[in-house]
């Protein structure tokens, strides 16, 4: 599908890029945002709009993809799939006005999670430790439902320091084209491209000491549910290559830290629909290190899993668990020594949610 086009997918992706970055940038300078709050790690007015401008990328793209292409064989449902990627966009941009509660936000999330699965499909087997092992539908079909929800989730939570979100999407998204490219799954690789090129048109703006934007709730749900579900077609699309591990190893360190720390509250019986500043990366903020520095740390350790997805998948790495327990175990291991470092912190009293 691309190879045959590729001129015009060189140009379609050269449109999503552009048209984030002019989007992205008007918004940085009109500073629609929030203002600072004791739950921030930034101070006064915390522009929060720049995710109008990913969305705008990706649907700029994916409206040029329909004239450009009118008779291309995409998955059937791919359309109503997409209107569901809009519609959580647009559930972050009232978040982001009007600040839902929780559990209006996650019935809402539920749902559209829900919605994707019913139309992509859902898996039939999982990777275990002596190989794949079967699923029933209703358990593939809340594996997956689960999946999405998780992964918009918990990459809505990491998105509090300059450059966290999008650095960390940006190799997860390059690491996934590369998987759709060993399995030969060609909807991943126009979703992880067209993802790609819109954080590049953002990064700009949100890689610096001081970002002039954020991707607020409308860019960060809508990137994580355009990455979950593009793994979705991977998995849909390549049966006999069994990626289904790709998609967590390569979003690993944001998912640790999310549900290490969920552990670590739950543990200390803290309330946790409740805003706080105790994920890792914030903990790393606060005892000094620079922003920009916490989140490229977290980019290099998604390109250390983006290369071990991309060399492990033709080596049948991912056919088992065993490559993702010994990643797992790295990885707890990790974050227990870091966190031991860190000073405790009660994150009732000072809580400090994302600044976008």
């Amino acid at each position: 599908m691309i190879a045959d086009n590729i001129s015009l997918w060189i140009q379609i992706g050269l449109l999503a890029f552009l048209s984030s970055l002019a989007v992205s940038g008007f918004m940085a300078v009109a500073g629609l945002g929030d203002a600072s709050d004791d739950r921030s790690a930034h101070r006064g007015t915390i522009p929060t709009s720049g995710g109008v401008g990913i969305l705008a990328g990706l649907g700029v793209a994916l409206c040029a993809l329909s004239v450009l292409f009118p008779s291309l064989n995409l998955p059937k449902g791919f359309a109503p799939v997409m209107s569901l990627l809009f519609a959580i966009g647009m559930l972050g941009l009232v978040d982001d006005a009007l600040t839902l509660g929780a559990k209006t936000k996650f019935g809402i999330m539920i749902f559209i999670s829900g919605a994707a699965v019913w139309l992509i499909g859902a898996p039939t087997n999982l990777p275990f430790l002596n190989g794949p092992v079967t699923l029933t539908p209703a358990i593939g079909f809340m594996g997956a439902m689960l999946w999405i929800f998780v992964v918009m989730n918990a990459v809505n939570f990491m998105d509090g320091a300059n450059g966290m979100m999008g650095l960390s999407l940006a190799v997860a998204n390059i690491g996934l084209f590369g998987a759709g490219l060993i399995g030969g799954s060609a909807t991943t690789l126009l979703l992880s491209g067209l993802s790609l090129m819109t954080i590049l048109g953002f990064l700009p703006y949100n890689v610096r000491q001081q970002a002039r934007v954020f991707s607020g709730d409308v860019g960060s749900l809508a990137l994580s549910f355009l990455f979950a579900t593009s793994v979705l077609y991977l998995i849909k699309e390549t049966p006999e290559k069994t990626l289904h591990l790709a998609g967590p190893i390569l979003i690993f360190p944001i998912l640790v830290d999310v549900l290490l720390t969920l552990v670590r509250r739950a543990r200390n019986r803290e309330n946790l629909l409740q805003a706080h500043n105790s994920h890792l990366y914030q903990r790393l903020i606060q005892r000094g290190f620079n922003h920009l520095t916490v989140s490229w740390f977290y980019a290099l350790a998604a390109l250390l899993c983006a290369n071990l997805v991309i060399i492990g998948a033709p080596r049948g790495w991912l056919d088992r668990l065993h490559a993702s327990l010994i990643l797992a175990g790295g990885a707890v291991a990790a974050y227990w020594l870091i966190s031991q470092a860190l000073p405790n912190q009660n994150s009732a009293n000072s809580r400090n949610d994302k600044s976008s």
